[in-house]
């Protein structure tokens, strides 16, 4: 893996905007938003993935690292204001949550390392990794719920949970791959709850559990072979009961890396599934009828995988609410109108090539997604929305074309970001 540089971030974009002329994409998916009055979680895994922070041990005199794999790290309930597994010396990364939310737990010897999704590293797990047959990454796990802003809470049962009056989304990166000669990965990709770290290890409570997306038999690949999954939902009580059409879904594609978005709907009162701008299923139902949910569980699962995994940028928020396009948000502008003019055109392209590759930026500065950066995965919700107009509720129920740039659009886009980043030099 490397990080995206500027010397390659241009072919990076243009790559990506000529992919959208052949994406069968319907707008892209609802973005969170950390709003100061809604409970939330923000998970950044911010750090410089090339820094490894060492120290001189006071008994030998010796450089001892603090941010190696094997360096000291917080047991089972946290030591020294540490999570569980977490580096009880190494400050320099950053794997708490940052504002909205807390980490109750991580399974597996996680480092910082290069992300494909950020330039200030992701949640790095290598299965197989260690020397004399130790596997640091075994079912690698990472657990938290969400909270009000700036607030803990004592346990997970005490959490505070997204109201089901409102929109909100789930979204997290991910990147999976095998070691050679790995026969299964993680029964899981994700899943949500209000249940405690204990009962979530049970899929099989249904009263707790309101989403699972996982492979369809622990300890094997999913249905359709690597990197397959399959949503389960419905009102079953059980995931071994969960066999019919109604409360299983297959995702008939290959989910190893993207941007995974969950998106509740209060009209609806259902969910909605989206892998980078693909929506994967839609309206479905959770598994109870419920979806206060305030506990998120990304990999895990009964049985122990292997895998690599790469985790990045995981944000719970609500949709916003506020009308008025600005650095928070859209509004009810369509996703990609940086300048608030009500339409999504070069003009907005040439911010994303102005500020591309820029951190600590808002909504518009480029930032579409709101992970606090201007990458390519901006440049694919302009893509998804390119000449739309109106609220987004209009965006949403129109038809393909008005989403999917023609080959005369994608030239201009590709000469506009040129332009931008000509003058820029």
């Amino acid at each position: 893996m490397s990080i995206l540089k500027r010397p390659v971030a241009f072919h990076v974009l243009l790559a990506a905007i000529a992919g959208l002329g052949g994406s069968s994409v319907l707008g892209a998916p609802p973005v969170p938003f950390l709003d100061d009055n809604e409970p939330g979680l923000q998970m950044l895994f911010s750090g410089d993935p090339n820094t490894t922070e060492s120290s001189i041990d006071p008994e030998d005199g010796l450089l001892k690292p603090d941010c190696a794999l094997g360096a000291p790290r917080a047991g089972t309930g946290g030591d020294g204001g540490k999570m569980h597994n977490d580096f009880l010396l190494c400050e320099n990364w950053n794997f708490e949550a940052k504002d909205w939310g807390q980490v109750s737990f991580l399974q597996g010897a996680f480092i910082l390392g290069e992300s494909p999704f950020s330039d200030d590293g992701g949640f790095e797990c290598s299965g197989n990794a260690g020397t004399g047959g130790y596997n640091p990454c075994v079912n690698t796990t990472i657990r938290a719920v969400t909270t009000f802003k700036n607030q803990s809470v004592p346990n997970q049962n005490e959490a505070h949970k997204m109201s089901e009056d409102r929109d909100w989304v789930l979204r997290f990166d991910f990147k999976i791959t095998f070691p050679a000669g790995q026969t299964f990965g993680n029964d899981k990709l994700f899943e949500i709850n209000k249940a405690t770290p204990s009962q979530s290890e049970n899929p099989r409570r249904g009263d707790d559990t309101m989403l699972v997306f996982a492979n369809g038999t622990a300890g094997s690949f999913g249905p359709q072979g690597k990197h397959t999954y399959a949503v389960y939902h419905g009102t079953c009580a059980a995931i071994d009961d969960c066999g019919s059409s109604d409360t299983l879904t297959p995702i008939n594609k290959q989910l190893d890396e993207g941007t995974i978005t969950l998106h509740y709907d209060a009209d609806e009162r259902n969910y909605n599934l989206w892998h980078d701008n693909d929506l994967l299923v839609a309206d479905f139902d959770s598994f109870n009828d419920r979806y206060d949910a305030s506990f998120v569980q990304i990999g895990g699962g009964g049985s122990s995988g292997f895998e690599n995994a790469i985790y990045d940028n995981i944000v719970w928020g609500v949709v916003n609410e506020i009308g008025v396009c600005g650095p928070d948000g859209p509004g009810t502008n369509p996703p990609g109108d940086f300048n608030c003019d009500g339409v999504v055109d070069v003009a907005d392209l040439g911010i994303i090539g102005a500020n591309f590759n820029g951190v600590g930026v808002t909504y518009v500065d480029g930032d579409a997604n709101g992970d606090g950066g201007v990458d390519v995965a901006d440049l694919g919700i302009i893509g998804a929305n390119w000449s739309s107009v109106g609220q987004v509720s209009d965006v949403q129920g129109a038809g393909l074309n008005a989403f999917v740039p023609e080959p005369a659009t994608l030239s201009l886009l590709a000469m506009s970001v040129l332009l931008v980043r000509r003058r820029r030099r």
